[in-house]
């Protein structure tokens, strides 16, 4: 009797070698802001002792990034890896949109569900000590910083929220999803008025204070929200159509 068994599966399985592996991932470091313009990346063994792969795998990754502009790598003594400059990453965010912006409405589809849950949970759970670690990241936002920084900023915000809710597969699924979006440089300079992902942050937050678990859904769909509409901004001067639904 034969087997009904469909073989034409639904979902294809994408093989991923360790060397594209390595690249997603530290170019994942870039995008989540986790590593800024001109930082220096870990050394050689560091990093792929982190990835479990060999250097000379780690050395065709970096080769990878290189030659696509988000790192610049020296040799010699005192060389080694860092991110590239900010005009540069501004033209790879340029690239990589061209090449992704059919993406980004799952993207933030994506970030909404899991990052509005985070936010529930957070005013459910938080306990003092996660309160007072959302405060002291967005206490500096408002200050003037450059885009690195100010990137920081952002994680911390958004780690700490996270961390709030005691959930570490939205957590992770979190930074996955922060990981897959090319937030544009300087997007501060975007806003309608100063401060205005301030003072999305800062919404969240109240609402996470006061133990208000829909305030906070509702004021992180806001500030995501908010975040794409700053992304649609850069897209337009940078001349990329967005796909209509």
């Amino acid at each position: 009797m034969e087997d009904d068994f469909d073989t034409s599966p639904d979902i294809a399985l994408e093989t991923e070698t360790a060397s594209d592996s390595a690249v997603r991932f530290l170019r994942a470091l870039i995008f989540s802001g986790e590593l800024g313009p001109d930082d220096k990346l870990p050394p050689e063994r560091d990093l792929g002792a982190r990835l479990g792969i060999s250097r000379m795998t780690l050395r065709l990754a970096l080769k990878a990034l290189e030659s696509t502009g988000y790192i610049v790598t020296t040799r010699g003594s005192r060389g080694g890896s860092r991110v590239a400059d900010a005009a540069s990453l501004s033209r790879c965010w340029t690239q990589w949109m061209n090449e992704h912006v059919g993406e980004l409405g799952d993207i933030f589809e994506f970030r909404v569900t899991i990052e509005t849950r985070l936010a529930a949970l957070a005013a459910e759970r938080r306990t003092d000590a996660d309160l007072h670690a959302m405060e002291r990241a967005a206490a500096g936002e408002r200050q003037p910083q450059d885009w690195s920084s100010l990137f920081r900023t952002d994680v911390d915000i958004h780690r700490a929220i996270a961390r709030a809710a005691h959930s570490p597969r939205l957590e992770r699924a979190m930074m996955t999803a922060r990981g897959d979006l090319f937030v544009p440089i300087h997007l501060d300079r975007l806003e309608s008025r100063p401060h205005q992902v301030n003072e999305t942050h800062m919404a969240i937050i109240a609402a996470i204070r006061s133990k208000d678990s829909s305030a906070a859904s509702e004021s992180m769909t806001g500030h995501i929200r908010l975040v794409e509409s700053l992304v649609d901004k850069a897209l337009a001067a940078a001349g990329i159509a967005r796909p209509a639904l």
